[in-house]
């Protein structure tokens, strides 16, 4: 069981070349299965607290309740789910047995409000006001308006074949047509076979799987840009005490921006495809302890403290 082929798709739609290496999308794999392993257990955990056996939305946001942006981000996908949800059903008449119908997708009722149900519980743990903002999408995103800057340079020029294509890479994901069967067997595996998820839930994980492929693959670009010998704001997550040798070992100054990489120079860096290394050297970075007491620090954060979803 594997998403190698999905996510060489989605490695291409977040601005990768047309044909993303497959020992790249292998080694993306297994950071993101690792990466929601860890954020489930940490959702069970809190169900559990809460007396309950079912993993439910609200333990979803509640782990993701210390990074308002992300939050926004998935609020804004349920809202979206929540118009095709409205959309499909005003067009279509109520199942018959039609044979025609699409199999393996669990509708939601049409009244169930995601979205609602989302900003509901955050207002339940808001004491500060602090979420107020993302019920509008009013909280200024700049990781995604540089991912849309970067994406708009790489599809200029293409012809409509191309474009097609590209489209087509955009619409990957690790549940396509919510088809959530392959992917709770992916995610659960043996060893929690007897974690409870509502579709929903999935609903809700495989977005956020979906955005941890992306910020893999912003961290890898960022990469390349460096080796390449330009400026790349990465630097912060770089530490110094650590080593890949895999990877050039090379200087990153501190004056770099991400919109550097949208700038469309060189026929866009992701003409080149990234490689295993790119990968490995962008999570080191990630991962890696980057106080300015980092080079007399034996402690390391575990990686569970740096989920990328959450």
């Amino acid at each position: 069981m594997s998403f190698v082929t999905d996510i060489q798709l989605m490695m291409h739609g977040f601005g990768d070349c047309r044909k993303p290496l497959r020992e790249t999308a292998a080694v993306i794999e297994s950071i993101v299965h690792q990466q929601m392993t860890v954020f489930l257990h940490q959702a069970t955990d809190i169900a559990e607290q809460r007396g309950q056996r079912v993993v439910g939305p609200e333990d979803i946001l509640f782990v993701m309740r210390r990074d308002p942006l992300k939050l926004q981000r998935l609020v804004h996908y349920m809202g979206v789910r929540d118009l095709y949800q409205k959309t499909r059903a005003s067009t279509s008449t109520p199942s018959t047995g039609d044979p025609s119908e699409t199999p393996g997708e669990v509708a939601t009722p049409p009244e169930v409000s995601r979205k609602k149900l989302c900003i509901n519980f955050l207002q339940t743990i808001d004491q500060t006001g602090q979420y107020e903002p993302l019920y509008s999408s009013s909280i200024q995103d700049p990781v995604k308006a540089e991912r849309i800057s970067r994406l708009d340079s790489l599809t200029q020029g293409m012809s409509f074949q191309r474009y097609k294509e590209y489209c087509e890479a955009r619409r990957a994901s690790f549940c396509p047509r919510l088809r959530v069967n392959k992917f709770r067997d992916w995610l659960l595996g043996e060893e929690n076979s007897d974690v409870k998820l509502t579709q929903l839930v999935l609903e809700m994980l495989n977005r956020l799987a979906y955005e941890t492929v992306a910020q893999i693959v912003d961290l890898a670009l960022l990469v390349k840009r460096d080796a390449n010998g330009h400026n790349s704001d990465l630097s912060r997550f770089r530490t110094p005490t650590a080593f890949n040798p895999d990877y050039p070992c090379v200087f990153i100054h501190q004056s770099g921006s991400l919109q550097e990489i949208g700038s469309g120079d060189e026929h866009c860096i992701g003409m080149d495809p990234i490689t295993p290394p790119e990968v490995r050297e962008a999570m080191r970075r990630y991962w890696g302890n980057s106080s300015v007491l980092a080079p007399f620090s034996k402690i390391r954060s575990p990686i569970s403290t740096k989920l990328l979803a959450a």
